[in-house]
């Protein structure tokens, strides 16, 4: 993906607050949304072109000055009638975007051209959904919104959302500018993916519309929460205790937002004290590690993640793939954990695992019941693999019932949750 900077501008930026707060914010203070969206966007990097490399938009004023050329590394959309309503026929010219809703309220949107010769289409997904980058590219997810209709300079090229359009999908051709506006729930996610037909000749401006609009932020106590601290990372091999590269993501540190890293064996952030975080870590070679962090007042916080080598028998326990009660449904709460298994196996294409459920059944014993629960717990894990292009091959369930239950007399809520939990074995690398 080429990039073509249009002239640099000189409008004066403030920093806008992060997404619910500053989306409040901006849509009541109507006059400053022009100058504040101007250091918004990033520069453009090949990735931004794929669903995985989506920029999140946390701004109700968004401007990309850039011009894009290409897909990006993966041709996710293809092969698709030329008159489809919701598909483009194929990616040209695409830039991946995902943002949150700040209330509930009817989502719509203006996609601004800069340039009135440019053909601008979007497709909009919903972004809940384990895997979606992946499901997009195999169509098990689908877009709830698109506008695939040639540009009318009659309106300035202008396409987008809005309440009184009737048509939930534009197909190719000349068609409407805008399709229907959409509900949407408080902190719903959505992926933005936006399309130029041609060769692109300038960037484009997304103003977002809420309607009723987000309410206005509640003033903030005055205490020492905005104190900052420092977060230090250091990964490390198990076996030898030396610092090895690896992946990370970070949940938890940033609002509404997680954090990914990669190619280090040690990194540093400044945050806010009292963030409850949740450290994901993945290298190819070595089993996959969570480690979570409590909130706290130190200046500091060191915390080390240790990997162990990839080998037969090892095995990782995953707390964070929760169950509802006495059923198979996994919590949404579990989604992160579920990519992190995923993105284990992509990163170790050789490795074979044994999925193992287990339940909470104090006081009982492991009878037939619990053994066909955890089976099937343990099965849902199984099809969220082999949805995701895992060979099925490589995986193997079972259900361990109540026989290992990490805590055999739980004292509260969490404890019966972490009974609740899959385990991950390694047959064979």
């Amino acid at each position: 993906m080429s990039v073509i900077p249009n002239p640099p501008r000189s409008f004066p930026y403030e920093r806008a607050v992060k997404l619910a707060r500053s989306l409040s914010v901006l849509f009541v203070a109507a006059s400053a949304l022009s100058a504040l969206a101007q250091r918004n966007a990033a520069p453009l990097t090949q990735d931004n072109g794929d669903c995985t490399g989506a920029i999140f938009i946390a701004d109700s004023v968004y401007h990309q000055p850039q011009a894009v050329r290409g897909f990006g590394n993966k041709l996710e959309i293809k092969e698709n009638p030329s008159d489809h309503t919701q598909w483009f026929e194929r990616e040209h010219h695409t830039t991946w975007y995902k943002f949150r809703s700040p209330a509930t309220t009817t989502l719509t949107f203006d996609i601004i051209p800069d340039n009135i010769e440019d053909d601008i289409d979007f497709l909009l997904f919903q972004g809940a959904v384990p895997g979606i980058c992946d499901k997009i590219a195999t169509k098990q997810a689908v877009p709830v919104r698109s506008n695939i209709s040639r540009n009318d300079k009659g309106n300035r090229s202008i396409c987008g959302l809005r309440k009184d359009a009737p048509d939930d999908f534009i197909r190719s051709g000349v068609g409407a500018s805008f399709s229907r506006g959409i509900e949407v729930q408080q902190g719903e996610l959505f992926y933005l993916v936006i399309d130029y037909q041609d060769r692109p000749l300038a960037g484009y401006t997304i103003r977002f519309h809420y309607d009723p609009p987000p309410p206005p932020p509640e003033p903030e106590p005055e205490d020492d929460s905005k104190k900052q601290q420092q977060l230090v990372i250091s990964i490390l091999d198990a076996k030898t205790g030396k610092p090895i590269e690896a992946n990370l993501t970070i949940d938890g540190m940033r609002f509404n937002e997680v954090v990914e890293a990669k190619g280090k064996s040690s990194y540093q952030y400044e945050m806010d004290m009292y963030r409850n975080i949740k450290i994901g870590c993945v290298r190819q070679g070595y089993m996959f590690q969570t480690v979570r962090v409590k909130g706290n007042t130190d200046p500091e916080v060191k915390v080390e993640v240790k990997l162990n080598p990839v080998g037969a028998g090892e095995r990782v326990v995953i707390d964070d793939i929760r169950f509802v009660g006495n059923e198979d449904k996994v919590m949404r709460q579990s989604e992160a954990s579920l990519l992190l298994l995923l993105r284990f196996l992509q990163l170790n294409p050789k490795v074979r695992i044994e999925i193992e459920g287990h339940v909470n059944g104090p006081t009982f014993k492991n009878k037939k019941e619990f053994i066909d629960l955890s089976t099937s717990r343990s099965k849902t894990v199984y099809d969220f693999l082999v949805v995701n292009d895992v060979e099925p091959e490589r995986l193997s369930y079972v259900g361990m019932g109540n026989s290992q239950m990490l805590y055999p007399a739980p004292k509260n809520k969490e404890e019966s949750e972490a009974n609740r939990r899959v385990e991950i074995k390694v047959l064979g690398n």
